[in-house]
């Protein structure tokens, strides 16, 4: 049985270190978020992290 030396690539390594970090920081901002009162800083906040969803699905569905 030859031994063969399977790996990810290098571009599937980086996705999910990506999405992991996104995923990380996009709960993190929600959490800050949640109690903060209604201003603008809520709503760009908001607005950020509900970008930061889209992008984390499409870089899930390009790493699938």
């Amino acid at each position: 049985m030859p031994m063969t030396n399977e790996r990810y690539t290098a571009t599937a390594i980086a996705l999910h270190w990506l999405l992991g970090l996104a995923i990380v920081g996009s709960f993190s901002v929600g959490v800050y978020m949640h109690d903060l009162p209604v201003s603008p800083a809520r709503l760009k906040l908001y607005n950020y992290h509900k970008w930061a969803g889209v992008t984390i699905l499409v870089l899930s569905a390009l790493r699938l």
